[in-house]
């Protein structure tokens, strides 16, 4: 545990020095949030969204989904390409610290910067734009699986990259379905019902549909949440059989 938090804050230091990455990520949410929770029309009931508000329901799903495939999909995978093809990992497997606890300190670091976000989303959304205060008995649990299901993704990605181009490479051919199917160009509201089956049925539409209910107040749709468990188990799996330091 000692090692581990010490690499934590190492790492956390070094991410700090290159903070264009993670200020993006943490800022592009709220951006997106003020953007389309500005106009009157998102405070308005709809319909569409059971008679809920886009500033309760849609727009804040969206923003919190935004942080964090940014983080699973791009910022977790590419780091750790890079260290391999550093030869990073190779020498961290010659020292009692091994490759494992630098795996646990980004995670912890990376779940670090989604947490961040979705904080100064929550806050900039009550104080600013008359958010409701979602319940944070439904949304900490929803939120926790959501890191629980798409990260192990981002390691997979690792796993399987040779390089950090080709780990961004493999994020963007994931990143550009998956933000369609979860709505990110196109609410899912609005989506024929084949596409939004499945949406259903992808990990980041999973969530997105997940923390949407929950931050409305509403309980995840089981489905949902059997998905994102299904990605833990499939992806974790994977990444663990597939992994390598060199």
């Amino acid at each position: 545990m000692r090692a581990l938090t010490r690499l934590t804050v190492i790492e956390t230091k070094l991410m700090l020095r290159e903070v264009t990455g993670p200020a993006f990520t943490v800022l592009l949410p709220v951006a997106l949030l003020v953007i389309f929770g500005a106009p009157g029309s998102a405070h308005e009931p709809d319909p569409a969204l059971g008679g809920h508000r886009g500033i309760d329901t849609v727009i804040p799903s969206m923003a919190v989904m935004v942080s964090m495939a940014m983080v699973a999909f791009f910022m977790l995978p590419v780091v750790l390409a890079t260290y391999r093809e550093k030869g990073i990992l190779r020498r961290f497997a010659t020292t009692p610290v091994k490759p494992a606890v630098m795996l646990g300190a980004q995670l912890v670091m990376n779940g670090g910067v989604v947490l961040l976000s979705t904080l100064l989303t929550l806050a900039v959304g009550v104080a600013a734009l008359d958010m409701h205060r979602p319940d944070l008995a439904l949304v900490i649990p929803t939120f926790l699986l959501g890191v629980l299901g798409l990260f192990p993704i981002g390691l997979l990605v690792s796993a399987l990259a040779s390089s950090a181009k080709a780990a961004t490479g493999y994020a963007l051919a994931l990143w550009f379905p998956s933000a369609f199917f979860a709505g990110l160009y196109v609410p899912v509201e609005w989506m024929p019902r084949v596409l939004r089956r499945i949406g259903d049925f992808t990990p980041l539409g999973a969530f997105r549909q997940a923390i949407q209910a929950a931050w409305a107040g509403d309980t995840p749709h089981l489905a949902h949440l059997a998905v994102l468990a299904a990605s833990f188990v499939i992806a974790g799996g994977l990444a663990i059989r597939s992994y390598r330091v060199a």
